[in-house]
């Protein structure tokens, strides 16, 4: 079994240039649907970076880099009779592939190391996707028997006991970060064909502590935060710039706005050297941070699009998830000062995300935000949701999901509805197809983003009343369940 440690429980080896040889591996991905953008393992990068101060050779295995065209290839995943696996949920089943790398591919580039490895690295990241990650450390040890496994990254900080009973042919079990590699910038050397973009993180942790957000655990339960100096971040932007030829970031913090001024300065400072890039931020702003001045400087800098998390409607629904600091009006706010700043409504350039598939809520709750959010913005993106161990959601139905209904970490997946179950018991009309539907409502939607003006479809118009009336089926109480 292995042991669990963290950046304060383990001395690191150092020597003289190829005194320790360490692989890194980023495993596949077992799942129902994968995005590639803006996906690079970029905490494995940095501990590349403090590795090679620290005197390692370092090679990577990154199993999801992508091809030219920005995807990983996929087969598929197989059930133990060898049929392609399917999940059966209600009346929804769903499809789970093998993204990235094959085990056999893993395979031929372990074999084609220059020597093999004293240490390997494999990071892990959404909780779901474990056994992935279980794979990896198999795989690992089936062809480097004496080498150190370490296994780091968000599963095993959130479900560090999990990690250890699942993944024996581990050594360590890392929780956490390793703190002298958290300012490192990501090794793209190690890529033999060097990506396109580049992932920055500026900050890390945040002052709040919503009810189903895991940042505070990840950083060590603290409201505290860090940031890299404004300086540093434009060295590592001009050094890939000039290296790689990269001219796309993105931007990845826990709350990019929390430390007033800090992004804007990065913002400004690449403005000052009159660079011409294209920034991204995925992971979106709050709100409440966002004004007219800083929108303005981020349009300058380069992004050419902004997401703002919406959620919900309801101000009773923010209160119980702890999201005080978050309301329809301070939206509503941003949502003009990025207008005025000269990004376009119904366009790509102004999205919003909708929050769905949580314990207890209900559809004509997510309806309702579906509806304002396309005559508002007119771009809605879809965000079914995962309970994730160290939230207080999680604790909350920790019964229901590990004792009542028997599930493993990966059957927690949003996409397969962890909840379903939960909410038939309040509103038995629900089939889990109504949240595909909805998912389908705004991809529908989101194809006439760029018309000059949504289609208002709470007015009394013959469109809007066919509209509502083909939502509703052919049972009216379909928008009460």
């Amino acid at each position: 079994m292995p042991e669990i440690i963290n950046d304060s429980t383990h001395e690191f080896p150092s020597g003289e240039r190829g005194f320790r040889r360490a692989l890194l591996i980023n495993p596949p991905v077992y799942d129902a649907q994968y995005w590639a953008r803006w996906s690079q393992p970029a905490g494995l990068l940095r501990i590349a970076t403090y590795l090679q101060a620290r005197g390692y050779e370092v090679d990577l295995i990154d199993c999801m880099e992508t091809n030219a065209r920005g995807f990983v290839p996929k087969t598929y995943r197989r059930d133990p009779r060898g049929q392609p696996l399917v999940v059966t949920r209600g009346d929804m089943q769903r499809q789970i592939w093998h993204f990235g790398l094959s085990w056999n591919q893993v395979g031929e580039r372990m074999a084609a190391l220059a020597a093999p490895p004293d240490e390997v690295w494999i990071t892990s990241i959404m909780t779901y996707w474990w056994e992935s990650t279980c794979d990896a450390v198999r795989a690992a040890r089936e062809m480097f028997p004496n080498a150190t496994i370490f296994v780091g990254g968000i599963y095993p900080t959130l479900a560090p006991e999990h990690a250890q009973e699942r993944l024996p042919d581990a050594d360590y079990v890392f929780t956490g970060e390793i703190r002298a590699a958290s300012d490192c910038w990501t090794d793209l050397h190690l890529y033999q064909t060097p990506p396109t973009y580049a992932i920055l993180t500026t900050s890390r942790g945040c002052p709040w502590d919503c009810n189903y957000c895991a940042a505070r655990t990840l950083n060590g339960g603290t409201a505290k935060m860090r940031r890299r100096e404004p300086e540093d971040v434009l060295e590592e932007i001009e050094y890939k710039m000039r290296v790689f030829g990269i001219r796309h970031f993105g931007f990845y913090e826990d709350n990019a706005l929390a430390l007033r001024g800090h992004l804007q300065r990065i913002l400004e400072l690449i403005i000052e050297r009159g660079h011409s890039l294209t920034l991204y931020a995925p992971e979106g702003f709050e709100t409440r941070m966002l004004d007219e001045d800083l929108l303005g400087v981020m349009k300058l800098a380069g992004f050419r699009k902004v997401h703002l998390p919406f959620e919900t409607l309801k101000w009773e629904t923010n209160v119980g998830w702890n999201r005080r600091h978050a309301s329809t009006a301070s939206f509503e706010r941003a949502l003009q000062a990025a207008i005025r700043a000269g990004f376009k409504p119904r366009t790509e350039e102004i999205n919003a995300s909708v929050l769905f598939g949580l314990p207890d809520d209900k559809l004509e709750d997510i309806l309702d935000g579906v509806v304002y959010i396309h005559h508002e913005v007119g771009s809605i993106i879809p965000m079914l949701f995962t309970p994730v161990p160290g939230t207080r959601v999680y604790s909350d139905h920790h019964e229901y999901l590990h004792v009542e209904r028997g599930w493993d970490l990966q059957h927690l997946n949003g996409k397969l509805l962890p909840f379903l179950e939960h909410n038939q018991a309040r509103y038995p009309a629900l089939r889990a197809s109504d949240y595909l539907e909805l998912e389908a409502l705004m991809s529908v939607l989101n194809n006439g983003k760029f018309l000059s003006r949504a289609v208002n479809l709470c007015d009394d118009s013959a469109a809007a009343r066919a509209f509502r009336s083909v939502l509703v089926g052919r049972d009216p109480k379909r928008l009460a369940v």
